[in-house]
């Protein structure tokens, strides 16, 4: 018959996960076995993720957003430790042997206590603090995409640090999905926004960015077998826009010189926009996204190569998804399946 005791550590803490902490101190007093089983550090480490917020999947979703935190995280003498220390790691992975150094059930006692104010005062103070650190963030990010990474690094910390005391604060999470989507990525946007909607499915402004999040998202990754526009990252086009554009490139591309020139470019603005475009027009789009471009003749040029044709693409997209499908139908794209027809 199997018992708790005999369980791998790995199972027990599953199910350890699934109780109350007075629960799971109850069952610890049973035998040994299980108090030393209970006092496991990944079960702890764990355990303040899952009632503290997960600040692994934080840094994550905002690092896949080219906003990396964990300079200022490992800096700052203001939080609470969330993983076993670097003591206790072999390189960059913890050990596969469960350690029972009591470091984990630390770190949930420390946390616990720092959500816990020891009095109204200190509740008061906290909730000051807070909502003056928030102010802060939005004024900084009043200043849009164009922002500085520096700013968005500030701003993505100091929620960290209002997390801290206030674990479920859905404006942390908010703020964090806003960043992403000032940074062009959609899907941690979307995750941060998530996770908000978990915690206060009430407050209105989740609602409001998720349904502009996702409508974005559903015209850049597509819907209904649509192909996808971009890449994961927003940073690129996908492999079938990729496709496709390369064959409008070398379609255009009449003397085959590695290079739209003004001329040439032109055509491409007189298919998409129905008419000619102002030679000025033209001379702006190229300073924008190309210039001299060497040509396969070792030739200056003035134009665009295939990596500009890209780059516009892919700034066309994040701003309007329905324009670039639109653009790829003039092409002669399906504009769903970006095949050529």
């Amino acid at each position: 018959m199997v018992s708790l005791e005999t369980l791998p550590q790995e199972i027990f803490n599953r199910i350890a996960l699934a109780l109350d902490v007075a629960d799971l101190g109850s069952l610890a007093q049973v035998s040994r076995s299980l108090c030393k089983m209970a006092r496991c550090d990944d079960l702890w480490i764990e355990r303040v993720s899952a009632d503290f917020g997960d600040r692994e999947v934080i840094v994550e979703l905002l690092a896949e957003s080219g906003v990396d935190i964990s300079e200022l995280l490992d800096a700052t003498t203001d939080l609470v430790p969330w993983r076993l220390p670097h003591s206790y790691q072999h390189g960059d992975r913890i050990p596969a042997d469960p350690t029972y150094t009591g470091h984990g059930l630390r770190c949930y006692r420390e946390r616990l206590a720092r959500v816990a104010p020891t009095s109204e005062d200190e509740y008061v103070d906290r909730v000051k603090h807070s909502e003056a650190e928030i102010d802060r963030v939005k004024l900084m990010l009043r200043e849009g995409p164009q922002a500085s990474e520096e700013v968005f690094v500030e701003a993505a910390f100091r929620l960290v640090l209002v997390q801290e005391w206030f674990p479920a604060s859905a404006e942390c999470y908010y703020l964090w999905a806003l960043i992403c989507y000032m940074r062009n990525t959609l899907k941690p946007a979307l995750a941060f926004l998530s996770i908000a909607h978990d915690i206060n499915s009430d407050f209105a402004p989740v609602h409001e960015l998720q349904a502009e999040v996702q409508s974005m998202a559903n015209g850049v990754f597509g819907v209904a077998g649509q192909a996808p526009l971009l890449d994961e990252s927003c940073s690129g086009p996908s492999p079938q826009l990729a496709k496709a554009l390369a064959l409008i490139f070398n379609h255009f591309d009449r003397d085959r010189d590695g290079v739209l020139n003004m001329s040439e470019l032109g055509a491409v603005v007189r298919v998409t926009n129905g008419q000619p475009a102002p030679p000025a027009m033209i001379t702006q789009i190229v300073g924008t996204f190309g210039g001299q471009i060497s040509s396969r003749s070792g030739r200056k040029v003035a134009g665009w190569d295939l990596g500009s044709l890209t780059n516009f693409y892919v700034a066309q997209t994040m701003q309007d998804p329905q324009e670039t499908r639109q653009d790829m139908a003039k092409f002669g794209f399906d504009p769903h399946t970006l095949c050529k027809v």
